[in-house]
């Protein structure tokens, strides 16, 4: 996959499976340049699936494929999900929603950044050599718990969300990531996270090969280990064209300008 004269090289691979408990499969994903993003419609409501659907299906309208974006065009595609998912709430007594995260290719001052965004409790992790990180934080209960000290023993379920589409608090955290040759991207909903840990994680990415063959193995690994949940992953390995990288690099980047202050870029704090 290219970029035209910016000649950057992507090998790409997405996968999603019901699980093994689910009759429905509530997530639905998008991964076609530049956009690669996952939702995952919110479980006890009516019509996640369509929720996560008419999410993905904005971005899918607003992003022009094989094109780089813009910040203020992903604001438009995000404002336009919100848009879409309150028509899927509307008339059913329990609503609907879901969460949305992934990464957009978009230029930024004639240079090429991805651009992330997260509202929920799906992830991006950056996966560089045998390094893995957690990008976005969780919209969760467990996770302000967590951050705030709680013990282990009254935490609070994991399955509890602060923010999504749908719901009183769509928010999206956003943030600049520079595009690394060499670097993978996974993102994935917590169909995945919810049976393997972040070391079983860093484990795979590092040693599974090809996209394609990672994607399959994550989901596979996840269905192994109980299948709970729908289960849906995203793997984006930047083969070529981007900037070169090395262990310890700073990944943020200068905010947005003034012309482009249609969403707020920043890097969440991450508890160490």
């Amino acid at each position: 996959m290219s970029m035209g004269e910016l000649e950057l090289e992507l090998s790409v691979a997405m996968r999603t499976d019901p699980g093994r408990r689910r009759a429905v499969n509530e997530d639905s994903a998008l991964a076609e340049m530049p956009c690669f993003i996952v939702a995952d419609g919110m479980g006890g409501h009516e019509a996640g699936d369509l929720a996560s659907q008419a999410a993905v299906a904005a971005f899918a309208q607003w992003i022009r494929p094989g094109e780089r974006s813009s910040v203020r065009t992903v604001n438009e595609a995000l404002e336009a999900a919100r848009g879409a998912v309150d028509q899927v709430a509307l008339g059913r007594e329990r609503g609907a929603g879901c969460t949305l995260t992934g990464v957009v290719l978009v230029e930024h001052e004639q240079e090429l950044f991805w651009l992330v965004l997260n509202v929920g409790d799906s992830r991006v992790y950056l996966h560089r050599g045998a390094e893995l990180r957690q990008l976005t934080v969780d919209h969760s209960l467990i996770e302000q718990a967590i951050t705030g000290g709680v013990e282990s023993r009254k935490l609070p379920p994991r399955n509890i969300i602060t923010r999504a589409l749908g719901s009183i608090d769509s928010a999206a955290d956003t943030w600049l990531l520079p595009v690394e040759t060499g670097a993978r991207i996974l993102i994935c909903s917590d169909g995945l996270t919810t049976e393997l840990d972040d070391e079983q994680l860093r484990a795979t990415l590092t040693m599974g090969g090809r996209s394609e063959a990672v994607a399959e193995e994550l989901v596979q690994r996840a269905n192994e280990a109980g299948g709970r949940d729908n289960i849906t992953v995203i793997v984006v390995d930047v083969l070529a064209g981007g900037k070169a990288w090395h262990v310890g690099s700073d990944t943020s980047a200068p905010e947005t300008s003034q012309a482009d202050k249609t969403l707020t870029v920043t890097l969440p704090t991450r508890r160490a």
